[in-house]
């Protein structure tokens, strides 16, 4: 078996790998980086069948370029099918805006769609005579998988992003670990370990209710998949403020609710919904801002979408707050914000009054899960990827467990 390093190694964003077994070509992922729009290694000859991981665009995000060059059965859960959809479709107005290359069109997501089979957690998909694709639950986001390729008597793992905790939204990771010859994991916290989610939660809490008892507003510039998870901390505490929800935070939290079955708890967040109010005009947003309240929107990197307008509108209110989530990609205003308290966007550029604070919500593993994985599959041999410290991750396994573990070049082949 022979497996390509096509992406997402030694970096993180636009991941793919291509194992090529049984005379068939089966890949994992095929994201972009989402700051520059870079995609992955193209493979040679015509793959076979593409699994998907989950609905982010490092994972997804270049999957139409490569199916329009040759057509293939892609395969997804539910929640998945619907994000690609809506994230895709988004990415090509960012690309447009940004000057990013257009690789493909609106048309080819459709057909990639029109190619897509619906997977559960628990399913084998048999792609050959000796060749099987397990379906595990990555504890990532709503639909997230961890796959298992099993070909000539090997069984090669795919983590994609996951997360063994579990979180207000979705549960942790779970799957079969017995026998792993290779596992591909993503190593983005290796560095460092997440504070106590719990903790988090309280704090963001705190912070929200100081703003809005104090007669401000509370902006919260979430990633539009985060958003069901932040309602649902929020009415956790029995938020008794009006709370409206904005931009792609709305059709991503509708994805959530159209899958309860991929949920950790669908009536806590069916309530968490109930309770929040959507915005759609300008007029809605500036009434909404006459009071105060706490609003949830996209974009996270505040380079897009109505973030930029209630920026406009707050930045020189003390008595309001910016309060992040989510980690800011470097050369993003958002990350530029966060560090000068400067936003700049364009021809916009706000000395920002507000007050600014950070949280951690991460949907990935911390460095003491990632450790906690390694010991649970104690795989023959692990492949660090999709984080900036791959290499000393690497050697730090290799060290601890005696484990066979690398981190591959971008184009390395691996043979199992």
């Amino acid at each position: 078996m022979q497996l390509h390093c096509l992406g997402g190694f030694r970096e993180v964003g636009r991941n793919a790998v291509l194992a090529e077994t049984e005379g068939k070509k089966i890949m994992f992922d095929f994201g972009s980086k989402v700051e520059t729009g870079d995609v992955p290694r193209m493979p040679k000859g015509k793959t076979d069948a593409l699994f998907i991981t989950h609905g982010h665009l490092d994972h997804l995000g270049a999957a139409p370029f490569l199916h329009k060059h040759n057509p293939f059965k892609t395969y997804v859960t539910a929640p998945t099918a619907d994000y690609t959809d809506l994230l895709l479709r988004d990415s090509l107005k960012v690309a447009k805006l940004k000057g990013f290359p257009i690789r493909y069109s609106p048309q080819d997501i459709l057909a990639l769609h029109k190619d897509m089979h619906r997977i559960k957690y628990g399913d084998e998909i048999k792609l050959g005579p000796d060749a099987k694709v397990e379906v595990y639950d990555a504890g990532h986001l709503p639909g997230s998988s961890i796959f298992v390729l099993n070909s000539k008597g090997k069984k090669i793992m795919y983590t994609g992003d996951f997360k063994m905790n579990g979180t207000q939204l979705v549960n942790g990771a779970r799957f079969n670990s017995e026998n792993i010859d290779a596992v591909f994991m993503e190593t983005t916290y290796s560095s460092r370990d997440h504070p106590d989610r719990a903790d988090e939660e309280k704090a963001l809490y705190k912070a929200i209710k100081e703003t809005v008892n104090g007669g401000g507003i509370a902006l919260l510039p979430v990633f539009a998949v985060r958003a069901a998870e932040l309602l649902m901390v929020l009415n956790k505490f029995g938020a008794h403020w009006p709370v409206y929800l904005d931009g792609m935070a709305k059709d991503a939290t509708n994805i959530a609710m159209a899958h309860p079955e991929f949920l950790r708890d669908f009536n806590a967040l069916h309530h968490a919904v109930d309770n929040a109010i959507p915005l759609y005009e300008t007029e809605e947003r500036d009434n909404a801002m006459k009071e105060p309240c706490v609003i949830l929107t996209t974009g996270a990197a505040m380079e897009g979408g109505p973030i930029v307008h209630y920026m406009k509108k707050l930045y020189p209110r003390e008595d309001c707050s910016i309060l992040f989530t989510g980690y800011q990609i470097p050369k993003t205003a958002g990350r530029y914000l966060l560090d000068s308290g400067q936003y700049i966007l364009g021809a916009v550029n706000l000395k920002v009054k507000m007050q600014i604070k950070s949280f951690d919500f991460s949907a990935h593993a911390g460095r003491s899960e990632l450790l906690k994985f390694v010991q649970k599959v104690n795989p023959k041999k692990a492949i660090c990827m999709h984080g900036d410290y791959c290499e000393k991750f690497a050697t730090e396994i290799k060290s601890r467990y005696g484990i066979n573990a690398v981190a591959p070049k971008m184009g390395d082949i691996i043979k199992i």
